[in-house]
């Protein structure tokens, strides 16, 4: 089960430098992808519930994040950890995002990367490492994400 982390928390490259898990997921269309696709771009890939009042604050920061670095080799990933497809459809009715929203249904995804609670980000590295890990939100926590994500362009 998952549980609703309140407090933000950070940890950084040095203190977890691994690769970040391969998967297989659905988005909503029934269209498959793999974090694979990805690689050679900097990820943001975020556990999220349309029912997690702090998921419903960052996902549309996530999105303005997306919109503003996009052209330069960043991209975010949602995975949903919704019980009910029909509550993510509804969600994003309501407020759209321009990411791809992904669907963990039997929880593997959760379960590869070890989430505790909502939301955890995981930011990754053009060469597949997770750099930063993001447990919780709260809107301080932006101008440390730009400063990450730039940082990660920079590199080569």
């Amino acid at each position: 089960m998952v549980t609703l982390m309140m407090i933000p928390a950070s940890i950084h490259a040095g203190q977890l430098p691994e690769i970040a898990p391969s998967f297989t997921a659905t988005d909503l269309s029934g269209k498959s992808a793999n974090l694979a696709g990805f690689r050679g771009k900097i990820v943001f890939l975020v556990f999220w519930a349309s029912w997690c009042a702090p998921c419903r604050e960052e996902l549309p920061e996530l999105d303005r994040l997306y919109k503003k670095f996009k052209t330069e080799g960043f991209e975010v990933i949602a995975i949903s950890v919704d019980a009910s497809e029909s509550d993510v459809k509804s969600y994003l009715r309501k407020f759209p995002i321009s990411f791809p929203v992904l669907l963990d249904k039997k929880g593997d995804v959760n379960d590869a990367y070890r989430v505790s609670g909502l939301p955890t980000g995981f930011l990754i590295g053009k060469n597949g490492i997770i750099r930063h890990i993001h447990r919780g939100f709260g809107k301080e926590l932006l101008p440390m994400y730009e400063k990450e994500i730039t940082d990660l362009i920079k590199q080569k």
